[in-house]
């Protein structure tokens, strides 16, 4: 499920990274949030995926929003999430916190695969276009742009996911994301669990 601590699949990445960086949080649980790849200033250094840097701690906030941790403080840096799951495509920080590679992506999808298995999410949430391409494209579904992917619930037909997968709902990379934006996807979430609790998925 998690990719070995001294995996050398990807030259660059082995080379660069601090750490490995595997998931956090519930298992199983309803809600499972997949970055692209560990944040140089977070996740590479804590070891937990969305904390430290800028973008974990805007999405740490939405989580708190939601309900879905019970922190009160969004730079915590082992936060006490509840039926939530934090994780990334890609396992270990990219050089000079680029984008990870298509061949670097491939190289850590079984791993990501394995763990959706495991925790066994109603909802996914891919954070990011490249994690909205790779979750939508290992279900057969079509991706395009994230500003028309960005907090648009996308059912998951029966059948091509795995079971009590309900939900795709993308969401716009929070260090890219206005707050608007970041509204706009808290209310979707929030309809998507009232949903999934409410009717029994």
């Amino acid at each position: 499920m998690i990719a070995p601590p001294d995996c050398r699949r990807c030259p660059a990445l082995a080379a660069n990274r601090n750490r490995v960086v595997g998931g956090y949080g519930a298992v199983p649980a309803t809600v499972m949030f997949v970055g692209e790849a560990p944040g140089r200033h977070g996740a590479d250094l804590t070891g937990v995926p969305f904390t430290r840097d800028r973008s974990g701690r805007r999405l740490q906030a939405i989580l708190i929003r939601m309900g879905l941790s019970s922190e009160s403080n969004p730079a915590a840096e082992r936060p006490r999430l509840r039926g939530c799951y934090l994780t990334n495509v890609v396992r270990c920080n990219p050089p000079g916190n680029r984008r990870p590679t298509a061949s670097e992506t491939a190289a850590c999808l079984l791993y990501l695969l394995e763990e959706i298995a495991h925790v066994r999410p109603r909802i996914l949430v891919p954070v990011g276009l490249l994690a909205s391409q790779a979750l939508l494209g290992w279900l057969g579904l079509p991706a395009g742009r994230m500003r028309d992917l960005h907090a648009r619930p996308i059912p998951v037909p029966s059948g091509i996911g795995p079971d009590g997968l309900q939900f795709i709902l993308p969401l716009r990379h929070p260090s890219r994301a206005s707050n608007a934006e970041l509204d706009r996807f808290a209310r979707a979430l929030s309809d998507l669990l009232w949903t999934t609790e409410t009717q029994g998925f």
